[in-house]
């Protein structure tokens, strides 16, 4: 959660100041070369930063928002491209930059890395526990709310491998997530969402 109260209040920096949001982290990141390759290899796999908002080939309107991490040890960098269907936010891509260090078996980072990030976005989208009266609402999973198949976004990662130390593998793709999607809606929407999930927010185009 952390990470989604830095990365969002970020981008509300960069817009306070006129600047765009991945322009300014390559400027904060001057002096740190491992970060700003790891934030040039997303926006490459996401085949070229743009904000937007802008008309996709299917003709919806969307955005993107960028996120970044620092999981266990390892760095990550997030894009999620993002529409809105009534009135809620529909996630199409998420594009996953991951530096751990050094890796041994490259097929399982990214297998866990995709798993991660379907955790961070069922969080972002739908999970919450509901307390009424001091008990909770939700006694099994048939009404507790999890992303579907049809909300899961195609998800493409990039490995870096920076020679640093070995980082984590396990949770590193889900703290980048929430924030990404939520400077996307904040550039789709001109909103600005500070509480999850999403879910509990009725979203209308700027």
């Amino acid at each position: 959660m952390n990470d989604f109260f830095y990365e969002s209040f970020l981008d509300e920096i960069a817009q306070a100041g006129a600047k765009d949001p991945f322009a300014l982290r390559m400027t904060l990141l001057k002096d740190s070369p491992r970060h700003r390759t790891l934030l040039q290899a997303v926006a490459d796999l996401s085949g070229g930063w743009k904000r937007g908002p802008f008309e996709a080939a299917d003709g919806t309107r969307r955005a993107r928002g960028v996120s970044m991490a620092s999981p266990f040890g390892s760095e990550t960098a997030t894009i999620a491209e993002v529409s809105l269907k009534d009135g809620e936010a529909r996630v199409h891509d998420l594009w996953i930059a991951i530096d751990p260090g050094s890796v041994v078996n490259p097929a399982i980072v990214k297998r866990q890395v995709e798993s991660a990030a379907a955790l961070g976005l069922s969080s972002t989208l739908l999970e919450q526990v509901v307390y009424e009266g001091g008990q909770r609402q939700a006694r099994n999973f048939d009404t507790y709310p999890i992303l579907d198949r049809e909300r899961m976004p195609r998800v493409h990662v990039t490995i870096v491998e920076s020679g640093a130390p070995m980082g984590g593998i396990g949770e590193p793709g889900l703290p980048g997530v929430p924030p990404a999607v939520v400077n996307a809606v904040a550039a789709l929407t001109g909103r600005r969402v500070r509480s999850l999930p999403l879910a509990n927010t009725r979203l209308s185009d700027a």
